[in-house]
């Protein structure tokens, strides 16, 4: 990498990037990864994308993948409003601390219930968590909703196309990341959300061994991946909104518009609705990603680090009002169709673990652990188990918005410390710039610890233990500071729940 005054120049494989620099960290954006194979063609896989010649201007923000405006608009704003799109947004983005030389790197996957967002968007700039970090940061993007998973008929597998997109992502890493200063051999992968669960699938699957040393999983959504019925399923449907012609002759708007009838028919009390999602795949997606157990044998990452947020099903229920002012007797009938036979015990034991509740905020805190809570205690267990070594966080910084607490998505603001790129955020509207900073400070510090050397530290350089039953510990950031304390397990056992509806 050259740097020529506040622009910087790396060669790679597929030609020259002119990127800017700022603060001691360069920045180059939408550089490609890939493109279709038939450019014709929505259900093409890509390959890497075709030499260019002369410099690749990459001082823009790139395009993101088409969508409609995210349904957590109302707690993350509209910054990723300011992206073109396309469907050829096969582009990602870095961002490296000057004179690095072999680097850690730091692969970002963003959320979006797999139907929107984007690596490129403002959220994701990645120049201080780089700088503060002192590794490389590298964030992408990845086909979304219908133009990633609607599969052929009798090819339910073409509902991977997301997961081809970011192990041709990862191809580019390895390839390209010594250009900027990294260690293609120094990879972890991390993601919130969507993209989480992209980091934990990539973290077990074989066909991404190699290319990723260890994870980072924010806010892991315990969805497993589509059967072949459910994939064709929703194709099926999807197809059906569109009004049955054929998927490359449909408008972009045409795809948004069926999308939006298939979540739609998918949406009822207290669930946070999910439809388009990868499916089984043998060799790619397996049907036990979310068996701990044998995920945690079969994984080839070393290390995770796993956390949510306090109260992540807030962000879906806070401004409806069904839901706010439910009363007891239905959030029990709610209780009982997810947890079947285990929902009074759950009911009380949340309960008991909440002073001062309310129905709502029972919802909150069922809806958020069976959906993500759970998976970050038996993910740990199982990672134990098999000799690996797991970290756990709960992120409780407070939004201090009425009935929104500490949702899902809060987190993201302050591990990037961009709070710029979210300035029409509402849930980081009341948190104060002390808390942002030092809550964002020890986040930072964390993850840093844990890119670095697979163990995550305090920002005095203290490092995190390792979870262990004996002496069962979780890190909890709190406005005031983060600290270790007794975590409370043990409140599903992982055989009940894989038998939960």
């Amino acid at each position: 990498m050259k740097l020529e005054g506040q622009t910087a120049i790396a060669g790679l494989k597929g030609g020259l990037v002119r990127g800017t620099v700022r603060d001691a960290v360069c920045a180059f954006r939408g550089i490609p990864y890939g493109e279709r194979i038939d450019s014709t063609s929505r259900y093409s896989d890509i390959r890497p994308p075709a030499w260019w010649h002369g410099e690749l201007d990459a001082t823009m923000p790139g395009a993101v993948f088409p969508q409609r405006r995210s349904r957590l608009a109302v707690v993350m704003g509209d910054a990723i409003s300011a992206n073109p799109q396309s469907e050829d947004a096969f582009v990602l983005n870095v961002w490296a601390p000057v004179s690095g030389n072999s680097l850690p790197v730091f692969v970002f996957i963003h959320g979006g219930g797999f139907m929107t967002g984007g690596g490129s968007a403002p959220w994701y700039d990645g120049e201080r968590l780089a700088r503060d970090g002192r590794f490389i940061v590298v964030t992408v993007n990845y086909r979304l909703g219908a133009f990633g998973h609607c599969a052929k008929e009798g090819d339910p597998a073409g509902a991977n196309r997301p997961v081809r997109d970011l192990l041709r992502a990862l191809e580019w890493v390895q390839q390209n990341i010594a250009q900027f200063g990294g260690d293609p051999a120094d990879v972890t992968v991390s993601g919130q959300s969507a993209g989480a669960w992209y980091a934990w699938l990539l973290g077990v699957s074989p066909a991404a061994r190699g290319m990723l040393r260890r994870n980072i999983l924010f806010s892991l959504p315990i969805v497993p991946p589509m059967n072949h019925d459910e994939a064709r399923h929703t194709s099926r449907e999807f197809m059906e909104q569109a009004g049955g012609r054929e998927f490359d002759a449909l408008s972009t708007d045409d795809i948004l518009s069926a999308q939006v009838a298939v979540m739609r028919s998918r949406m009822a009390f207290g669930e946070v609705a999910v439809a388009f999602r990868p499916a089984f795949e043998e060799g790619l997606v397996p049907e036990w990603l979310f068996d701990f157990r044998r995920a945690a044998r079969e994984a080839h990452v070393g290390e995770t680090l796993v956390g949510s947020t306090a109260e992540e099903s807030a962000a879906f229920m806070f401004i409806e009002p069904p839901l706010v002012g439910a009363d007891e007797a239905t959030v029990r009938e709610w209780y009982g169709r997810q947890y079947a036979d285990q929902s009074a015990r759950v009911y009380a034991e949340l309960a008991r673990r909440r002073p001062g509740h309310s129905p709502y905020t029972q919802l909150v805190d069922g809806s958020s652990f069976k959906m993500f809570g759970a998976g970050v205690e038996h993910l740990c267990q199982a990672f134990h188990e098999a000799g690996r070594a797991a970290y756990p966080f709960l992120f409780n910084v407070q939004s201090h918005v009425p009935d929104l607490m500490s949702p899902h998505c809060l987190e993201l603001p302050l591990l990037f410390g961009n709070r710029q790129g979210w300035s029409d955020a509402p849930m980081i509207a009341r948190v104060s710039d002390a808390v942002f900073e030092r809550a964002g400070a020890d986040l930072r510090s964390a993850v840093g610890g844990f890119v670095s050397d697979g163990t995550p530290q305090s920002a005095a350089g203290e490092p995190w233990q390792r979870y262990s039953p004996l002496a069962s510990r979780i890190s909890e950031f709190q406005d005031s500071g983060v600290s270790a304390r007794r975590w409370e397990t043990g409140l599903i056992t992982p055989e009940d729940f894989a038998r939960l509806p």
